[in-house]
């Protein structure tokens, strides 16, 4: 009876030993997918950039060391609608004031500086870098503009915020300035200009200069709050024609002097 049961008992000792140790291996290997699987969820790079960005709530910005943002709180004017006068209107007070025909070439601008004033930069403004104008105007338009940036200084001082100079953006436009302007694709390029005749200039409305902004500082929109103060005041006394241009991100300006 032994001699006959042995093989069956052997068999089935075989086959429980055999099934148990697949069960084992498999229990083995998703216990070691599974912590694979954290290891590389805690160690994705998305996971480090939230920890590097993250900020605590007590802690602002604006607290940095060093650095503090200066806010002009007022009402902000409808710039298209306060400054809109039309080119028509500053090309007749352009050739009524200004140079009696427009200069041909940089080289003949020279030959009428007893009729123009050079633009350098001083305490108010700063002659941004001219690559289709020249820097000149007329007597009564480099008065103008002196005006124009002296008043958005002491505005700046008389509201306790900082002090900034204007940056001027464009100014006289020759004959061989238009053309090059022209050929550069500028849709505004036109030797129908008030540029032309040294009457009219640009200051720009998203930068402005400042010698150090290490401790504190202002953003563009904020400081023009203040310059079309002044330049609605400017221009209800007369002194000047101003159209918001947007595309061309300044204030053109004509003097009327």
């Amino acid at each position: 009876m032994i001699i006959l049961t042995a093989p069956f008992l052997s068999g089935f000792l075989l086959g429980f030993l055999t099934g148990g140790g697949c069960r084992r291996s498999d229990k083995s290997e998703d216990k070691q997918e599974t912590v694979t699987t954290e290891v590389e969820t805690v160690s994705t790079p998305e996971a480090t950039e939230e920890e590097e960005a993250y900020i605590p709530d007590e802690i602002s910005l604006d607290e940095e060391p060093g650095r503090k943002e200066i806010i002009y709180y007022t009402k902000k004017l409808s710039y298209p609608k306060l400054f809109n006068d039309l080119n028509e209107a500053h090309m007749k007070v352009a050739k009524a004031v200004g140079l009696p025909s427009p200069p041909k070439t940089r080289e003949s601008v020279d030959g009428q500086t007893g009729k123009l004033v050079r633009l350098t930069d001083n305490d108010y403004y700063v002659v941004d870098e001219l690559r289709y104008s020249v820097p000149y105007l007329t007597k009564g338009a480099a008065s103008e503009l002196e005006a124009i940036a002296k008043a958005f200084s002491d505005s700046l001082q008389s509201k306790s915020l900082l002090d900034y100079k204007l940056v001027v953006s464009s100014v006289l436009r020759t004959e061989e300035d238009v053309k090059k302007l022209q050929r550069s694709g500028n849709p505004n390029a036109s030797d129908n200009s008030a540029h032309c005749y040294g009457t009219t200039f640009d200051i720009t409305y998203t930068r402005y200069w400042r010698e150090d902004e290490n401790e504190a500082f202002m953003q563009p929109y904020e400081l023009t709050k203040v310059l079309a103060e002044v330049l609605r005041d400017r221009k209800e006394a007369g002194k000047c024609l101003v159209k918001y241009e947007r595309k061309e991100h300044c204030f053109h300006i004509t003097s009327t002097h």
